[in-house]
């Protein structure tokens, strides 16, 4: 496991902030959310290559991962999701704190935006690969993860959501990141398609 930069640097500005309350609550959904990637790719049999703590949360990377099956990576996609939102329903049943509840829910739609690295993006990269080639995806969702990172910017912006603007800062470091790599990640999928 390795922790990121932008990890320490969000737990620093919540502490900071007087909010390390939050921040820890955030963190528990994090690893829930996790676990449910890492039992549905387990299921699959996928191999973990690493597993990195950012300020966004946690990313597990897997080997081959890029020419996995489309709907395999959209069940592994989801499988943080689900489990978030199957702890809901238990700390619904035994009356957990609601500010855990209310941030499972905060991490299930913020996941679902389709915006590289978030699920929403492997989940609609997935379905894309049912109808068209890999680069064509790659290229479209390029396009997608600047639409939908305009339009959260906007919506943190407008609404004065104050708290985002980090949120917000680190998706456009990533978006950025995947503009300018998804050539080198084409050529991994070639790769790892002839390996198969």
């Amino acid at each position: 496991m390795t922790i990121d930069f932008s990890f320490y640097f969000a737990f620093c500005l919540a502490l900071f902030s007087r909010n390390l309350d939050v921040y820890l609550t955030y963190l528990i959904a994090i690893l829930i959310h996790e676990c449910g990637h890492l039992l549905v790719a387990s299921l699959y049999k996928w191999e973990v290559e690493s597993f990195k703590l950012t300020a966004l949360g946690g990313f597990l990377t897997f080997k081959d991962d890029l020419a996995k099956p489309p709907l395999q990576s959209i069940g592994v996609a989801l499988g943080g999701i689900c489990f978030n939102g199957l702890f809901i329903v238990f700390l619904t049943l035994f009356e957990g704190p609601a500010a855990l509840i209310y941030t499972q829910y905060a991490i299930i739609v913020f996941n679902l935006l389709p915006v590289t690295p978030l699920d929403g993006s492997k989940v609609f990269q997935g379905l894309l690969r049912f109808i068209l080639d890999y680069r064509l995806t790659l290229r479209i969702l390029k396009a997608t993860n600047c639409v939908f990172l305009l339009l959260f910017t906007g919506a943190v912006v407008a609404f004065r959501w104050h708290s985002y603007m980090v949120v917000a800062i680190v998706l456009a470091v990533y978006v950025g990141k995947f503009s300018g790599t998804w050539p080198y990640l084409y050529e991994r999928y070639l790769i790892q398609s002839d390996q198969k």
